[in-house]
This record gives structure tokens, C-alpha cells and sequence, in this order.
């Protein structure tokens, strides 16, 4: 291995791994959506019953009002389509909210603000929260009325720009560290594609459309012919160096949308979302053709079989895939270097 060039898994891949599945359970940032947002609506209704009674209209309805946007996104957060949205617009209305409450309620409104800069760090990508927590900032401390005193004035400012700060380097450093495990946990070290755990994952994800919506997939599992002759009679480091050509090789011909995993040893599986069985008889037989044998070592090209299976109504992803494994095993028997269709 230590003579071998890698794949460095690609942004793509990157994004693969990350991807969360139709079952997956919600986000770190939908999580803390959800939690503030309860507590936001709790706290800030209970001040709009105080006010209320108390005879403070004015300031009754504009916590009413905020109660009422932040439960606008958090109701689209249930929604698979609009979950990136919902964060986002949460992240404004937050952020709106401390600046009314503040400017036009009670200065009580400062703390809340607070809080928001951190939650805005927690729940949206670096650059929202930091133009957003500039805006809270920037705002506040221009409206001198606010404050009790410059002290006051002064350590407030100061403690929202360390939150903003330390929120921002702390949340930088748990996105990269999640990235990393989720690319450990998910992509092939030696060759940068999917591994099983991943396959299974997005698998499972084209079997669930399938069922909801009748969309169709279709899968090619391929294996390296004689591939044990080629770590006999080179060495591991060579056998190593084929499986990463064949690899890029294969990666530049697929379509963005298409997964690539590496089954282990030799065998690798393509996923090609919404290929029917016609374009995969029209389409497949050329792409084999094109892309077996033309990875080389110095006893030839090497050349791969294949194995593809279009997925059926009712079908699991494990039926799937061995309908796919088994015609590959009827390609090698019957020569290698062929691609064959199962027939269901």
C-alpha cells in the first residue's frame, strides 16, 4: 500500500457520504431548531399572557407575532423538500424577533439576542450566521438607549462578539470532524467510492422511491477478471494500483447522479437511478465495452465482467442486488470479459 496512489474521495463522494437516508433521523442543526423553537414559543407566549393582562397590548402582540413566525419553519421542517429552508428562514426569524423585541419591547430583548447568535451557528452554514449575527450585533450596539450605562453598553458588545466568535471556530471544527467520520464510515479508503455501508444506505433509499412514487434504478455489479493472478504474480502494491486505475476509469464515465461502491476485494457495484431495463440493454453493453480492458499491467489489459438487474415492483434491495450478482457469475463462467441482464 505504501507504493500505491489513493483516490482522494471527491466532493461528490464527499457529498455522498453525508447524504442522510429517507429513514435517517433528523440533524444536529433540525434538532436544535426544533428544541429552541419550542422553548422560544414557550417563553415568549407566557411573556404575551403576562403583557396582555398586564395591559400591554402593544407588547403582547409582537410576541404573539413571534410565536407565530417561529412556528412557521419549524412546521416546514417536517417536510423532506424544504428542510434546508426551513433553517434558514428559521435563522431570520430568530434574528428578527431579538431585534424587535429589543427595539421595540423591552431591552430585556438583549439577552435573547444572546442566545440567538449562538443558536444561528449552530443551525446554518458559516456564512449565514455570520451576516446574520454581524446584523444582531451591529444593530444592538448602535442603539445606545438600550443600556443602563457604557459599562453596560461595553460588556454587552463584547460578550456577543466572543459568542459570535468562539460559536463560529467551535461549530467550523464539529462540520469538519462530522465530515471526517462520515467519509471513515462511508467511502473506500483505498479507491475514494462508496463502500457497503453506503450501498446499502442508497439501495435502500431507490427500493423506498420505488414503492412511493414508481421510480425506477438499475444496478450493475462487475468484478476484475483474473484478479487474484495479478497479486500472485506482481504483488499486493500492484493489484492495489489496478483497483484505483479501474476505479477512475469507470468514475469518469458516470453520470453525476450515478453511485459507485466497492463491494470489497475486486467487486464493485454501480447504481444508475432512473435507467430502465431498455436504456440499460441499449446503454450498458457499450459502456462495458468501452471501459474493460483499459486498465493495463504488463501481462495486458485487464478486462471485468458484469452483472445487471433493473429493480422489479415488490422487490427488496438485497433481492436486487443478488438477481445482478448471480448473471456475473454466469458472465465469468461463460468466458469473462461479458456483461449479462437477469431477466428477473
Amino acid at each position: 500500500m505504501s507504493q500505491t496512489d489513493t483516490v482522494e474521495p471527491s466532493m461528490a463522494q464527499h457529498e455522498l457520504a453525508a447524504r442522510p437516508s429517507v429513514a435517517s433521523r433528523r440533524s444536529l442543526e433540525e434538532s436544535v431548531m426544533y428544541m429552541v423553537g419550542l422553548i422560544c414559543a414557550a417563553v415568549v407566549g407566557g411573556f404575551a399572557v403576562y403583557r396582555w393582562y398586564s395591559g400591554e397590548y402593544h407588547g403582547a402582540l409582537i410576541n404573539v407575532g413571534i410565536v407565530a413566525a417561529v412556528a412557521v419553519p419549524m412546521l416546514l421542517g417536517f417536510s423532506q423538500r424544504y428542510r434546508h429552508v426551513a433553517l434558514y428562514l428559521f435563522g431570520c426569524t430568530i434574528s428578527a424577533g431579538c431585534l424587535i423585541s429589543a427595539l421595540f419591547v423591552s431591552n430585556n430583548g438583549l439577552l435573547w439576542a444572546l442566545m440567538v447568535l449562538l443558536v444561528n451557528t449552530l443551525t446554518l452554514s458559516r456564512r449565514w450566521a455570520l451576516g446574520l449575527n454581524i446584523i444582531v450585533i451591529v444593530t444592538l450596539s448602535a442603539s445606545a438607549h438600550l443600556y443602563l450605562s457604557p459599562l453596560h453598553h461595553v460588556s454587552w458588545s463584547t460578550v456577543a462578539l466572543l459568542i459570535c466568535g468562539f460559536s463560529l471556530m467551535s461549530m467550523d471544527q464539529l462540520r469538519a470532524q462530522r465530515q471526517l467520520l462520515a467519509t471513515q464510515a462511508n467511502v473506500d479508503p483505498l479507491t475514494g467510492v462508496g463502500n457497503r455501508r453506503m450501498m446499502h444506505r442508497h439501495l435502500q433509499d431507490i427500493v423506498a422511491d420505488r414503492r412511493r412514487e414508481h421510480n425506477r434504478g438499475t444496478l450493475m455489479v462487475l468484478d476484475i477478471d483474473h484478479f487474484k493472478n495479478i497479486n500472485d504474480s506482481h504483488g499486493h502494491d500492484v493489484g492495489d494500483q489496478v483497483l484505483v486505475d479501474i476505479t477512475r476509469s469507470i468514475a469518469g464515465s458516470l453520470r453525476a447522479e450515478d453511485g459507485f461502491y466497492r463491494m470489497g476485494g475486486e467487486e464493485f457495484v454501480i447504481l444508475f437511478p432512473g435507467m430502465d431495463t431498455a436504456t440499460a440493454r441499449s446503454e450498458l453493453p457499450a459502456l462495458h465495452d468501452r471501459l474493460s480492458g483499459r486498465v493495463s499491467t504488463s501481462d495486458g489489459p485487464v478486462s471485468f465482467s458484469a452483472g445487471v438487474a433493473t429493480l422489479q415492483n415488490g422487490e427488496d434491495w438485497s433481492h436486487w442486488l443478488a438477481r445482478a450478482d448471480r448473471v456475473l457469475y454466469n458472465a465469468k463462467s461463460e468466458g469473462r470479459n461479458q456483461l449479462r441482464f437477469s431477466d428477473g
